[in-house]
């Protein structure tokens, strides 16, 4: 086959997976293990490159799968034994203003959402706040788009979901995109704390606070549990949990093991101090089971989606023909352009995953005489995902909707403007700093 003919065939798959992806009719794992075996046969490879393809792929998902799955677990025990539930009751009888109740508002989503899981974050801090918020006379509103603003930007963590789909679509490392990233990532937590100020004053004007003859203390009560979940609480190891949680974040960052090495030990250790019976263990990791088989798959997937366009002909001369039309001023430019518009492409409903798998890897490959791939992935971070709470295509979202009692357009009209700004900001930020070049 020639140059052009193989290009044609990596952009046919990379669009026809695309378009399978955003349809949301199919499970992603099926159709990026099924579309490049068949693109992968057209090209009529012997079985020994094809399995050279598919197994180079696969390798680069390893350490990735390894990281999620045992993250999971880690997390899932502290949730389990209600840490995080503490955390947020002990913070929220520091509730003494409207500006205290926004700013606590920002620090238990980032609380809440270090497992990644946007499901979790809603469900831990909607609940709890919400009254606070109703007592005080504050809008459900404020509530839901501080918990998204912030959610989002701390969704760029290397054991979320987005993180890890740039990680398995370019074949780096999770934790090396959100060293990349970080300048963003600080400067979006900077503007959801502004945010919240901004908020805490407007609803200051409208005569929100606390009542007079009313204690702080009087505001909180724990969420209703069931009788399952009471029994799997460990308040007596509450000091052991938080330590737990503080050395593994230490660890990750200031030894240089990799991360699942990290969260693998962590794991093994909090499950075994907080549920030490063996039938007690099976239950807990049968439960984590689902969530855990549903993002493995589709990074393993990933691989032989990567394995076959990386590894075959079809990548390079993909690439080789569009240098052709691209002029190198206007391939320097790509990513920064790129930048300024995966915010609202987000919030239009872009699918995550066509863009981690196929097209921001494809852009970095067009310019990366100017950008590296790690560039691109924490570019393309920092701008796509703090909207990702406000696209109508996020599972999660509806949780908090139904919890707030709030209807998506209203979040949407509410929420958006911020959600855009936030994205533009982080990205200007890092241009400006020299985390991600011009």
């Amino acid at each position: 086959m020639s140059v052009t003919m193989y290009a044609v065939l990596g952009f046919s798959m990379m669009l026809i997976l695309t378009v399978v992806l955003v349809s949301g009719k199919i499970t992603p794992s099926i159709p990026m293990i099924a579309i490049p075996m068949i693109f992968a046969v057209i090209m009529r490879p012997n079985f020994k490159d094809l399995s050279l393809w598919v197994t180079d792929g696969l390798k680069g998902q390893v350490s990735n799968a390894a990281m999620f799955t045992f993250a999971i677990i880690f997390f899932g025990v502290m949730m389990d034994a209600g840490v995080f539930d503490r955390i947020v009751g002990k913070m929220m009888l520091g509730a003494k203003s409207v500006t205290a109740v926004c700013i606590l508002t920002v620090l238990a989503t980032m609380i809440g959402h270090s497992d990644g899981s946007g499901a979790t974050t809603y469900l831990i801090v909607i609940p709890p706040f919400l009254m606070i918020y109703k007592k005080l006379n504050m809008r459900p509103l404020i509530l839901m788009c501080l918990v998204s603003i912030t959610a989002g930007v701390m969704n760029c963590l290397p054991w979320g979901g987005p993180c890890g789909r740039l990680a398995a679509g370019f074949g780096i490392s999770a934790t090396d995109i959100l060293i990349a990233e970080l300048p963003g990532m600080i400067i979006g937590l900077i503007c959801c704390f502004l945010i919240a100020l901004y908020y805490a004053w407007k609803e200051k004007k409208r005569g929100a606070g606390l009542k007079e003859g009313v204690q702080p203390s009087q505001l909180f009560s724990e969420a209703d549990k069931s009788e399952a979940e009471k029994a799997l609480l460990r308040p007596n190891l509450f000091g052991f949990n938080v330590i737990l949680i503080v050395a593994v974040i230490i660890i990750m960052f200031a030894s240089g093991l990799p991360t699942f090495l990290c969260f693998m030990a962590a794991a093994a250790l909090g499950l075994v101090v907080n549920y030490p019976d063996a039938k007690l263990q099976n239950e807990r990791l049968k439960s984590y089971a689902p969530t855990v088989l549903t993002m493995v798959s589709v990074l393993f997937a990933s691989g032989v989606f990567t394995g076959v366009l990386n590894n075959s002909p079809m990548k390079d001369s993909m690439v080789e023909v569009v240098s052709g039309i691209l002029s190198g001023s206007t391939t320097a430019h790509v990513n920064t352009v790129m930048g300024f518009l995966w915010g609202p492409l987000s919030a239009l409903g872009l699918n995550h995953e066509a863009c981690a798998y196929t097209i921001v890897p494809m852009l970095q490959s067009i310019a990366a005489e100017h950008i590296t791939p790690l560039q691109a992935a924490a570019s393309y971070l920092m701008t796509f995902v703090p909207q990702v709470f406000v696209n109508p295509g996020t599972a999660a979202m509806y949780i908090g909707l139904g919890l707030a009692g709030i209807e998506f357009k209203d979040h949407w009209k509410f929420t958006f403007k911020w959600a855009m700004l936030i994205c533009t900001v982080c990205f200007a930020g890092s241009l400006l700093v020299g985390a991600i070049p011009f």
